[in-house]
């Protein structure tokens, strides 16, 4: 990209980035800083076809109202995200992602849970929202990420435990295939001393599997999200994974145990955004190539 740049006429780099800020979406997503933002709104910009991009988002807005989720603009085939957020936009304003967002979460979630359970939940709350900011390109860039139960809930302040939780396991997430998961997790049925399923006071044990060993094809989905979506690997139950912390399970094995044995479970290192301005520019002159 730096060679395309470097041959480029010197009036034409001021000219694209004029047009990159002229563009609504372009211009919040430079303003944030984020690399993949800003590829994804310029392939919707340039490279979407017909209708236009307005008819496209007036779409797109009317059909995320009618079911209560973030506005999703169609691109080609995302990457996994490369770096992972240091702040992301929330309801009550930016929030740090690992030291306020996720601990925040995880005191709202499983605030009296064991810390093997915070641990596990954390993960959990980490890629469920990486997992969407991946699939809906301006969620907590420049779409707000709600606090509801339709997605997580966080609370105003996050509790000591809740906080070592998320730098022990900063950075870490669940992914099958190269690929992050649907991390779905609802608080399921109290579990009895010796392990049994009791009651089920929320209605949420309906959402919950139990992949503990499985591989593959064998790992259940939930019906939580569609089940052939090739991210569904099951829904963890809040309830179940305290008991297991309890009677001496790992956070790692606590996540096998729901979401299946061949989840992978690692952090994943960013590349940082050095040489943005002229990795965005270059992708605008390719773009010019290949429209001209």
């Amino acid at each position: 990209m730096q060679a395309v740049v470097d041959d480029a006429p010197p009036l034409l780099v001021p000219s694209i980035l004029r047009v990159l800020y002229a563009e609504p979406v372009t211009a919040r997503a430079l303003r944030w800083g984020d690399v993949n933002a800003v590829v994804d709104a310029l392939r919707w910009r340039r490279w979407a076809g017909r209708p236009p991009p307005d008819v496209l988002a007036a779409r797109k807005a009317a059909t995320a109202e009618q079911l209560h989720e973030p506005i999703a603009i169609p691109v080609a085939m995302r990457d996994e995200l490369g770096d992972f957020p240091e702040e992301i936009l929330t309801s009550e304003g930016r929030l740090r992602f690992e030291e306020e967002y996720l601990p925040r979460v995880c005191t709202a979630e499983h605030g009296s849970a064991h810390p093997e359970a915070k641990a596990a939940l954390v993960v959990a709350a980490r890629t469920f929202v990486l997992r969407a900011m991946r699939d809906h390109p301006l969620l907590g860039r420049t779409t707000p990420i709600s606090n509801s139960t339709r997605f997580q809930t966080f609370a105003r302040t996050a509790g000591a435990e809740c906080i070592a939780a998320a730098e022990r396991t900063r950075g870490i997430a669940m992914r099958y295939g190269g690929r992050l998961i649907v991390a779905n997790y609802v608080a399921g049925a109290l579990w009895r001393d010796d392990g049994s399923v009791g009651k089920d006071p929320t209605e949420t044990e309906r959402w919950v599997t139990y992949n503990a060993g499985k591989n593959g094809a064998d790992v259940k989905p939930t019906r939580l999200t569609l089940s052939t979506h090739p991210g569904n690997r099951g829904c963890m139950s809040q309830n179940g994974s305290d008991w297991l912390a309890r009677h001496g399970w790992g956070y790692q094995g606590i996540l096998r145990f729901f979401y299946g044995k061949d989840v992978d479970i690692g952090a994943r290192n960013g590349s940082g955004n050095s040489g943005v301005l002229f990795g965005l520019v270059g992708l605008v002159m390719l773009g010019l190539a290949h429209d001209g």
